[in-house]
C-alpha cells in the first residue's frame, strides 16, 4: 500500500556531488526487477524505479566494506541508517530531476550519445560502437535501452540546473582578507631569554616548610597512578642469545647470499635532462658553458630538478650514457648523450666511491644475526607446549620452572617502559588484563613470548613527600626561578620601552621575524600567542618552564600580496571559501526544491528489496 510523505519530506541533509551524471546503474550485483519497470514510490511526476534503489543500496554497501575492511550485514546497516541515506539521497536527486522537467533543461540525443560513447559500454572490439553489446550490457545489469538513455538525459539536465545554481560563486572579499591576515601576518620582535645564570643572587636552599608548601599546592604531580600489579614470565632471543650455535659455513652461505651489501660499485648523484633533439641539448650544454645554470635548462623545459633528479645510480643504470658519466672526475655536465628516451644532457652533484666489507669485517654482526634468528625459530618451537602446559592447569610461576622463561613482578602503569612493558604487545595485553583472564602465550615483536597475570590493582596514590623530596625541590627551585626572574624583567621592561637596548642591560638578545606558525626554539611556548596579542612597541614578560623571556614588539607586517606563498595561500583559502558556499548554497537550493515537491513512498516495495539484499 502507498504511503503519502506529502510536501514536507524528511529533512535528511544529503549533498548531492556536483557534476556527478550517476551512470552507477551499470556497477551493481545480481538483482533484476523487471527491467526497471517497478516502482518504489515517486517524487513529483518522477518515478523511483525499484532498480534504482537497490542498486544504490548496494553499492553503499560496497563502499562501506571497502572503507571498513569488511562486510555489512543488512541489520548492521539498518541500525546505522544506511538505507534511508540512501533513499533520502535518491528522492532528492528526483526532486531535482523533476524541478530541472519542470523548468524545460534538457540535452539533446547528440550530448546523450556522446556520455554513451564516453562510458565505454557501447565500444566494440575493434574500438566502434557495437549496439549489440550495448545492448546485452544494459540487459544483463536489469535495464532497456530508453530507460538508461533518460537516466544519462536527466542527469545531465540535473548538472546544468546544478551549474545554474553554483556558477559563479565567490565568498565575500573581506572573509579571505580577513582569514588571509590572521594567517600571513608576520611581527618583528625583539627578544632575550633569560635563566637562573641571570639572577642577581643565587637561589637560597628551600626551608622544609617551602618543600612542603610545593608539595601540598601540587598533590596530582607526586600521586602514583593506577597501577596493575603484574606477575609475568616472558623469554626473548637475547636471553638464549649465548647459548645458540652459529657455524662458519652458514655464515658464510649469508654473507654471499647478501653480497650486494657489502660490495657496492662506484655511484654518481645524477640529474639527467632530455631533450627532442641533439640539437636542443646542445644549444643548452652551450647556454651553461656561458655562464647559465642546469636549473634554468630544466625550468625552461616547465620542470621541477625533482623531475630530472635520478638520484644515486650506477654506471650500469645509466646503460649506453653510463661509461661518459663515469669517466668524468668532476662535479660538472656532460652530454649531449643519447638515451633510450633521446639526447640527454647529465649533471653530477656527487661521486659516491666504491666501497667493500670484507667478510672478516661483517663477520660479527652476521653472526648477531643469524645467532637472534635462530634463537627467535628456538623461542617458536617451544610456543605449542608453553601453551598447552597453561591450558592444562600450570601457573606461570610453575612455566617459568619447566622451561627457559623468566618470572618477574611489575607495578604496571601505562607509559611505562621497564623490562617486558618495553614491548607493545606486552603494553597492550596489560592494559586489557581483567582479573578474571587466564595467562596466555603472546607473541613479542622480537620474536619472543610472555604471559601474564593481573594479581591487583592499586589505585592511584599520593606518595610521601620524603620519597619525592627531590621532585618536590626541583619544582620549588624553577617556580621560584621564573618569579626571581619575573620581577627582575618587571623593573626591565619600562627601560627596554623607553628605547634602552636589551644589550645595554646585559642581555642576549635577537631579531625574530615570526608568523603565527613559527617555532623558535628556546622560546616559551606561549611565546608566539603573546606577541600576537601585542601592539607595536609594547614590552612583555613572558613565563617559561625555569626561564623568563623579555619581548618588544617592533613591527607589524600585513600580508604582502605579492609574495609567491602568500597569493597560493590567498588562492587556496578563496577555493575553499568558494566551495564551502557553494555547497551550502546548493544543499539549501535541494532541500528547498524538495520541501515542495510532493513525494509518495511505497513501503511494501522498499521491504522486498531490503529482503532481497538480505
Amino acid at each position: 500500500m502507498a504511503k503519502s510523505v506529502g510536501k514536507k519530506a524528511q529533512r535528511t541533509f544529503v549533498w548531492v556531488i556536483i557534476g556527478l551524471t550517476g551512470i552507477g546503474l551499470l556497477s551493481f550485483g545480481t538483482g533484476n526487477f523487471g527491467g526497471g519497470g517497478q516502482s518504489i514510490g515517486t517524487v513529483g511526476e518522477k518515478r523511483i524505479s525499484a532498480q534504482t534503489y537497490f542498486t544504490a543500496l548496494q553499492n553503499q554497501l560496497r563502499s562501506y566494506a571497502q572503507q571498513t575492511g569488511r562486510a555489512l550485514s543488512f541489520p548492521e546497516a539498518q541500525a546505522l541508517g544506511l538505507q534511508q541515506e540512501t533513499l533520502s539521497q535518491i528522492v532528492t536527486q528526483r526532486a531535482l530531476d523533476n524541478e530541472a522537467s519542470e523548468l524545460g533543461i534538457s540535452v539533446g540525443d547528440a550530448q546523450v550519445r556522446e556520455e554513451i560513447i564516453r562510458s565505454g559500454i557501447a565500444t566494440g572490439l575493434d574500438g566502434g560502437i557495437d549496439r549489440v553489446a550495448y545492448a546485452d550490457v544494459l540487459r544483463r545489469v536489469g535495464l532497456t535501452e530508453r530507460a538508461y538513455e533518460t537516466q544519462i538525459r536527466e542527469d545531465l539536465s540535473r548538472t546544468i540546473l546544478q551549474l545554474a545554481v553554483i556558477g559563479g560563486v565567490t565568498p565575500p572579499e573581506t572573509l579571505t582578507d580577513t582569514v588571509l591576515g590572521f594567517t600571513a601576518e608576520e611581527r618583528s620582535v625583539e627578544w632575550a631569554l633569560m635563566d637562573q645564570n641571570d639572577l642577581i643572587t643565587p637561589l637560597p636552599e628551600p626551608t622544609q616548610a617551602e618543600l612542603t608548601a610545593e608539595y601540598n599546592a601540587n598533590p596530582e604531580a607526586y600521586t602514583a597512578p593506577e597501577t596493575k600489579e603484574i606477575a609475568y614470565v616472558w623469554l626473548t632471543p637475547d636471553m638464549i642469545l649465548d647459548s645458540v650455535q652459529v657455524d662458519e659455513d652458514a655464515l658464510r652461505a649469508l654473507y654471499d647470499d647478501r653480497r650486494s651489501e657489502f660490495v657496492q660499485p662506484e655511484r654518481r648523484l645524477v640529474e639527467r635532462l632530455v631533450f627532442g633533439s641533439t640539437a636542443e641539448a646542445e644549444a643548452a650544454r652551450a647556454r651553461i658553458e656561458e655562464g647559465g645554470a642546469f636549473e634554468d635548462e630544466v625550468e625552461a623545459r616547465g620542470l621541477d630538478l625533482s623531475d630530472a633528479d635520478l638520484g644515486d645510480v650506477t654506471e650500469g643504470d645509466l646503460g649506453a650514457a653510463g661509461a661518459a658519466v663515469f669517466a668524468e672526475e668532476d662535479l660538472t655536465v656532460v652530454g649531449p648523450l643519447n638515451t633510450s628516451l633521446g639526447p640527454a644532457l647529465f649533471r653530477i652533484n656527487g661521486i659516491l666511491p666504491a666501497t667493500e666489507t670484507t667478510y672478516e669485517e661483517a663477520r660479527d654482526g652476521l653472526q648477531d644475526e643469524l645467532a637472534l634468528d635462530r634463537a627467535a625459530r628456538i623461542i617458536g618451537d617451544q610456543f605449542d607446549f608453553l601453551e598447552n602446559e597453561l591450558a592444562g592447569g600450570a601457573t606461570i610461576e610453575e612455566l617459568a620452572d619447566a622451561s627457559d622463561m623468566e618470572f618477574g613482578t611489575l607495578g604496571w602503569f601505562p607509559g611505562m617502559s621497564e623490562g617486558p612493558a618495553a614491548y607493545a604487545a606486552f603494553q597492550d595485553a596489560a592494559a586489557a588484563v581483567t582479573l578474571d583472564d587466564f595467562p596466555e602465550i603472546e607473541a613479542l615483536e622480537d620474536g619472543g613470548i610472555f604471559a601474564l597475570r593481573l594479581d591487583g590493582i592499586t589505585e592511584p596514590t599520593l606518595r610521601p613527600l620524603e620519597d619525592v623530596e627531590d621532585e618536590v625541590r626541583a619544582a620549588w627551585e624553577q617556580n621560584a626561578t621564573v618569579s626571581r626572574l619575573g620581577r627582575l624583567a618587571e623593573t626591565l621592561s619600562p627601560q627596554i620601552a623607553a628605547g634602552t637596548d636589551m644589550a645595554g642591560l646585559g642581555l642576549t638578545a635577537a631579531i625574530e621575524d615570526v608568523s603565527r606558525g613559527s617555532f623558535i626554539p628556546g622560546a616559551p611556548a606561549a611565546f608566539i600567542g603573546e606577541v600576537f596579542e601585542m601592539s607595536r612597541d609594547d614590552v612583555r614578560v613572558v613565563e617559561g618552564t625555569g626561564t623568563v623571556a623579555l619581548v618588544r614588539l617592533i613591527d607589524i607586517a600585513a600580508p604582502d600580496r605579492n609574495d609567491p606563498d602568500v597569493a597560493r595561500l590567498a588562492n587556496a583559502l578563496n577555493a575553499q571559501y568558494s566551495q564551502s558556499y557553494a555547497q551550502d548554497l546548493y544543499a539549501t537550493f535541494a532541500q528547498g526544491i524538495l520541501d515542495q515537491t510532493d513525494v509518495t513512498l511505497d513501503q511494501g516495495q522498499i521491504n522486498g528489496i531490503h529482503a532481497q539484499i538480505q
